[in-house]
C-alpha cells in the first residue's frame, strides 16, 4: 500500500517522500516482471515509456533518456 504525503502543501523533499512511499510497491512490480521472464533492461525501458506516457497525459513535457545515471547500482529484491 502506498502512503500519502505527510503534508498537503508543497515542501522541499516532497519528491523524495513520494519515492519512498512508492518504493516497496515498485520493487514488488519489478520482481513480478522478472519472475514472469522479463529481463531487467526490458522492465526498465517499459517503465520509462510508461512514465513518459503518464507525464504526457498529465500535460508535462518529459524527455526520457535510457542513459544510466552516475553511480547507478543494480538493486533487486532477490
Amino acid at each position: 500500500m502506498i502512503s500519502g504525503p505527510k503534508h498537503l502543501q508543497a515542501f522541499v523533499g516532497r519528491e523524495l517522500e513520494c519515492q519512498g512511499a512508492m518504493r516497496e510497491e515498485f520493487e514488488l512490480l519489478t520482481e513480478l516482471a522478472e519472475r514472469s521472464g522479463w529481463r531487467w533492461d526490458e522492465i526498465a525501458l517499459a517503465l520509462l515509456e510508461l512514465t513518459s506516457d503518464y507525464a504526457c497525459a498529465q500535460g508535462a513535457a518529459v524527455i526520457v533518456s535510457p542513459q544510466p545515471r552516475r553511480g547507478c547500482e543494480l538493486k533487486t529484491r532477490h
